[in-house]
């Protein structure tokens, strides 16, 4: 009995130590992924238009488990769509005022096939530049789609879908480099729920003509957003420890009352509170973060890794070590914005 009692006694006092971890859902202003370099000013869209050996498929679709090939197809629909693909990249651009002139020229390039897709020739890619006096090539080197619609079944309702993938390369002419080359498959999907999960009984899909379109305005728009800097929600986690002081922290977090949390997490700091502390000084890390100062926010980041280290706390040094190469990007993408 004494010792059944000594193990729900140590139960509970490991239940009463754990830590609660929360996500908290914060708002930052991220620089385009592409490094444009400031010169720019004018560039030119093109498409290469290549396909691989084994890309056969674009006048077919799948009708649920049949392949099928359509009837109504035109017979330039691989150009129609890329021009709408371009022609929303563009769109987007100009919007977020990324370049002061776009040019788009689709027809460059003759229709190609093979099993690899080798990197364009610089002396072309002056030659083009040259003669369009644009600074920079942003190429849609492939690009492939297909269409599938699926019947009403037991517990699914009926529903239509568009797989595309495209692979983007982006060549400085000055420095004869790739800046980038990405491959982006997307897919999007219609049935007959709304955005809130609710059925809409009757609701019309699109017929193929138009999903293919949608989807291939959704592929330029999705590679523009990598030019311009955007607001962007992302998580960040902080702890709460047993102390109700803790969890009284929480509460002002919730409501974003930082500097009342800060109060709180500073009386736990001192190497004195062992463990606590590395808490503490983690969340103060997140807390400064989110006032806009990276250099404290890294001071307690640093502070608290170095007290997890004397712990040999392995679970909380690879949760600051995560934090540190966030809060890291965080500061070379606030660089880069004021350099902008």
């Amino acid at each position: 009995m004494k010792q059944i009692n000594f193990l729900i006694l140590i139960l509970l006092i490991t239940i009463s130590s754990c830590t609660v971890y929360k996500e908290y859902a914060i708002d930052i202003y991220k620089p385009g992924e592409i490094a444009v370099p400031p010169n720019v000013q004018n560039v030119a869209l093109v498409y290469r238009n290549f396909k691989y050996s084994g890309d056969k498929y674009q006048n077919y679709y799948k009708d649920d488990n049949q392949l099928k090939k359509s009837k109504n197809d035109p017979s330039n629909l691989d150009s129609i769509l890329v021009s709408y693909t371009l022609k929303e990249m563009a769109s987007n651009l100009k919007a977020n005022n990324t370049f002061d002139r776009i040019h788009i020229f689709p027809g460059i390039f003759k229709p190609h096939t093979g099993e690899k897709l080798p990197a364009l020739k610089f002396d072309l890619i002056n030659k083009l530049t040259s003669e369009t006096e644009t600074d920079l090539l942003i190429s849609l080197e492939t690009f492939s789609y297909f269409y599938s619609e699926y019947s009403e079944q037991q517990n699914m309702p009926k529903s239509k879908e568009v797989i595309t993938a495209a692979v983007w390369a982006v060549y400085n002419p000055l420095t004869e480099k790739i800046i980038e080359r990405k491959t982006m498959i997307d897919t999007i999907f219609w049935n007959n729920y709304d955005e809130n999960g609710n059925y809409q009984k009757g609701a019309k899909l699109p017929p193929r003509a138009t999903a293919l379109k949608v989807a291939s305005q959704l592929v330029g728009e999705n590679y523009s957003k990598r030019f311009f800097a955007s607001w962007q929600t992302v998580n960040r986690m902080y702890s709460v420890p047993s102390p109700n002081d803790f969890t009284i922290a929480s509460g002002f977090v919730e409501k974003g009352d930082w500097d009342n949390a800060i109060k709180i997490w500073m009386r736990y700091t001192p190497d004195k509170n062992g463990k606590m502390a590395i808490e503490a000084r983690y969340n103060l890390a997140l807390a400064y973060e989110m006032k806009d100062d990276i250099l404290t926010a890294w001071k307690w980041l640093s502070a608290a890794h170095k007290l997890a280290v004397s712990y040999n706390s392995k679970e909380s040094i690879n949760m600051i070590e995560k934090y540190q190469k966030v809060l890291a990007k965080r500061k070379r993408d606030i660089d880069r914005l004021n350099e902008s």
